[in-house]
């Protein structure tokens, strides 16, 4: 027997596990009653057609179905058995060639496993690497707009200093020409009204 199918009857041996095979029976065992309803059915279907309403007649179907459901179940239970090794103990050779197989499959998946976790880490590791230029270009970009910031800030309160004189210049003059021009009107209401 080859190494590559001696493997691939391990892994098979390995996933079928003790559990599974009982759960494999018991589905089994489940075909087997459904197996025997319907022999139940089609001999009650059988006697009603001949017409014949003994007991034992019933009785006897019963029996049938029983006796062929139990062989079914058996014959499986047996062949399942027998599929995976659990029927008769293996020899030690036997055992210590699985228990190789078994050593060897390990270690081909521990490989598999190693390659792939060293591609992902080295698949995160350039992730990481463009964060962090990314990083720092957007800490340069911050430094440089807040320098920018800063120069705008002083541009804009230099202009709004300016702005405020500007509008305090312009209202002190509406003031004094308001003066002005008001006592010469006044002046000459008086003069011209009796």
């Amino acid at each position: 027997m080859s190494a590559p199918s001696e493997l691939s009857v391990w892994r098979q041996l390995r996933k079928m596990d003790r559990a599974s095979i009982l759960r494999e029976a018991k589905g089994a065992t489940l075909t087997i009653a459904i197996l025997g309803v319907c022999v139940i059915l089609l001999a009650y279907s059988a006697l009603a057609i001949l017409n014949v309403h003994a007991v034992s007649a019933y009785i006897i179907v019963l029996l049938l179905a029983a006796i062929v459901g139990a062989a079914a179940g058996f014959w499986r239970h047996m062949k399942t058995m027998l599929n995976y090794g659990l029927l008769y103990p293996l020899d030690p050779a036997e055992r210590l060639k699985r228990r190789v197989i078994a050593i060897n499959a390990t270690f081909s998946e521990a490989a598999t496993l190693m390659s792939d976790l060293q591609r992902d880490l080295a698949a995160q590791q350039a992730a990481r690497e463009v964060l962090v230029a990314q990083a720092e270009e957007q800490q340069r970009l911050l430094e440089v707009n807040e320098e920018q910031a800063e120069k705008i800030r002083q541009i804009l309160i230099g202009e709004t200093k300016a702005t405020i004189r500007a509008e305090r210049r312009q209202q002190w003059m509406f003031f004094a020409l308001g003066v002005v021009v008001s006592i010469p009107i006044g002046v000459m209401i008086n003069l011209f009204v009796p």
